[in-house]
């Protein structure tokens, strides 16, 4: 059983390899809505949606092909952040309690 300022450590890196799950799988679930917006409201074939400070604009098409392109991105930013997660939370349970206060000075 973890006790103390460990079991915090254990919950927090727990926690990042929840967090890390939940944008892995956001790419295949919510993010995978074939729906394209421009500032909330649904975009269909042939519109075109101003850029925020009239930097130009952007064609549904251009749209749904940036919303394509970001879904791997996304993944594999998810994989890392478990990756980095599991890494923490093996290396702190294979921690003997009290190693931290032996280590010399």
């Amino acid at each position: 059983m973890v006790r103390g300022p460990r079991r915090r450590a254990v919950l927090a890196h727990a926690v990042v390899v929840l967090l890390g799950l939940l944008v892995l799988l956001y790419p295949f679930t919510v993010g995978a809505s074939p729906s394209v917006t421009c500032r909330g409201t649904a975009m269909r074939p042939g519109d075109v949606c101003a850029k925020a400070g009239d930097s130009g604009t952007q064609t549904y098409e251009q749209r749904a092909a940036d919303v394509r392109n970001a879904r791997p991105v996304i993944a594999v930013g998810g994989l890392l952040l478990t990756g980095f997660g599991v890494v923490l939370l093996a290396g702190e349970l294979r921690r003997r309690p009290g190693a931290a206060a032996e280590q010399p000075r």
